[in-house]
């Protein structure tokens, strides 16, 4: 497996660019209107690496983004070198391989079906969890927590409406991102639920963690990093394609 010098300069780029961005918080962590409160951005040069130059390249910066957790994390969770390396080196891997494998004529409507179904089974089961951790708030209620009660305790209806905000998101999804962004969208996709599914799951299996929690973690979290992934990730990439070809 050769590697161009291209490749050694961009893997040393975006590597330096993830550990500038793992010890500044503004540009590590992006505010958004969630219970989580920001979306973390770290990932996306690792998924850079991987559309742009390849599975090395993008296992390579996301070995720098394991590292910098690494070193830096205050907490037991990524101060195991399995949760703070693995996720994070497969991370630009599966995008690269996102990416490669979906054509720009079969992207849309993979993008648009993935986004779609993500959705409706992230609203499901968040209404699922709702309904169960619901008699353990507060002996009055608001009226509304009342009124999600009511939808998320009758399960047909909570389908209904799992499966119409998917088709609406998915249907979204396929009118606004164009035919040659797609790949690069499913691949920050693919890329961003690595890392939050990977990381969660190990966290959940070595510090047997409980699993309604670490999915409350991940809704609130994970979704808004997958937002924030795509819509960055297909600017940036454009850009950086322009300046590497001139």
């Amino acid at each position: 497996m050769k590697i161009k010098t291209r490749q050694i300069v961009v893997a040393g780029l975006l590597g330096g660019l993830s550990y500038v961005m793992a010890i500044t918080p503004w540009l590590g962590f992006i505010p958004v209107p969630t219970p989580a409160g920001s979306a973390t951005t770290m990932h996306i040069p690792a998924i850079l690496g991987g559309i742009l130059e390849g599975p090395v390249v993008g296992a390579f910066v996301g070995f720098i983004f394991g590292l910098s957790s690494f070193l830096r994390s205050t907490t037991p969770f990524f101060k195991n070198p399995l949760i703070a390396f693995g996720p994070r080196i497969l991370i630009g891997v599966f995008a690269y391989y996102a990416y490669a494998l979906i054509g720009r004529k079969h992207a849309r409507p993979v993008a648009a079906a993935a986004v779609g179904l993500l959705i409706a089974r992230l609203s499901y089961e968040s209404a699922t969890l709702f309904n169960t951790k619901f008699a353990k708030l507060a002996s009055a209620p608001t009226s509304f927590q009342q009124a999600l009660h009511g939808l998320t305790a009758n399960s047909p209806l909570t389908v209904i409406l799992a499966i119409v905000l998917g088709a609406v998101l998915g249907y979204l999804t396929f009118r606004l991102v164009k035919s040659d962004d797609a790949p690069t969208a499913v691949a920050a996709v693919v890329g961003t639920l690595t890392n939050t599914v990977l990381v969660l799951t190990l966290i959940g299996v070595i510090f047997h963690l409980p699993a309604d929690a670490l999915w409350l973690v991940g809704i609130t979290q994970g979704l808004p990093e997958v937002f924030v992934a795509v819509v960055l990730t297909v600017v940036v990439a454009k850009g950086v394609r322009r300046a590497l070809n001139r």
